[in-house]
């Protein structure tokens, strides 16, 4: 498989988190409605048989990283001055979420250096919103206000940058058409509202996961759950997801997927032998009344070089 970036710049606000198993859903609607049903099945096929046609990355600003879990060793201080300046460093550490291109090379290559502070690249905002009466067309007595908070990336971080993995380089440019259509429609809640709309502002190869000598781990790009035979010795940390069906299946009579429970990007296993493509599943019975529905849930590994901790 080979890796590039591709970058897409958002219009306005977004709601939905660009995390990795949400835009595939999105994606799939997509290509639903521009490819056809039986297009869209056999390409689910092949993902629920292991054989995915791309690994998709969550999107991250700019052009930062997620900071891999690994706890950096630290010399034992040797008098108070230098055990509270020591978490006065660990706990500045532990606020950084992103790191740069070369900071995270240098982590992953097992060579950690200094870490500097990063802007904050998501800006949060909150909107009042009348709720309105659909038998009356106007709002109730009293407002009925609600509070709506939407994210926007911070400018100066220009674009999301989302990785891929394909399989065939004959699907990159169909993968960027698709993601075109996609910014055009808007993209996660509130989309009708032009919410999570973006331009897609170009694809090309990405080879900084590469350069990594002597693996013996992977660091994932993306949110993920684990397949049986996957490594288990690692740093990670879980976050539950509570998905939603989209387009006109979040009109039937239950459109909540059961609860997720996900491995967060970031997380770092130690590997026997070569590192793969990528791991994790896809998966089934997740929607209690759509059986076919099928959830996001693969890794896009990074290779490492990890000692473990003790």
């Amino acid at each position: 498989m080979e890796t590039y970036r591709i970058k897409i710049q958002p219009k306005g606000g977004f709601i939905t988190p660009f995390q990795a198993d949400t835009i595939f859903g999105s994606l799939c609607w997509v290509i639903r409605y521009s490819e056809g049903s039986n297009f869209l099945k056999a390409m689910l096929n092949d993902f629920r048989s292991g054989r995915p046609w791309f690994v998709l990355s969550n999107a991250f600003p700019g052009d930062l990283l997620p900071k891999p879990m690994i706890r950096m060793k630290m010399v034992a201080p040797t008098n108070r001055e230098e055990q509270i300046n020591m978490a006065r460093e660990g706990k500045r550490l532990k606020k950084i979420q992103y790191l740069t291109p070369e900071e995270f090379s240098r982590l992953a290559a097992g060579s950690p250096g200094a870490i500097e502070n990063k802007k904050e690249p998501i800006i949060m905002s909150a909107t009042l919103h009348n709720q309105v009466n659909r038998l009356l067309g106007s709002a109730g007595e009293g407002g009925e206000l609600y509070e709506q908070e939407e994210s926007y990336l911070n400018p100066e971080y220009g674009y999301f940058s989302i990785y891929l993995k394909v399989r065939e380089a004959g699907l990159l440019d169909r993968l960027a058409i698709l993601f075109d259509q996609l910014g055009s429609t808007g993209f996660g809640k509130r989309k009708s509202t032009g919410k999570g709309c973006f331009s897609v502002l170009g694809v090309d190869k990405y080879d900084l996961f590469e350069t990594v000598e002597h693996a013996n781990a992977f660091i994932s790009l993306s949110n993920f759950v684990p397949a049986p035979g996957d490594p288990v010795k690692g740093n990670y940390r879980i976050l539950v997801k509570y998905g939603k069906l989209g387009e006109q299946l979040a009109l039937s009579g239950n459109p909540f997927k059961r609860p997720l429970l996900m491995l967060k990007a970031g997380s770092i296993f130690q590997v026997n032998g070569a590192v793969k493509h990528f791991y994790g599943q896809m998966i089934e019975d997740i929607a209690p009344q759509h059986p076919e529905v099928l959830q996001y849930a693969l890794a896009f590994s990074v290779p490492a070089r990890w000692e473990g901790e003790n």
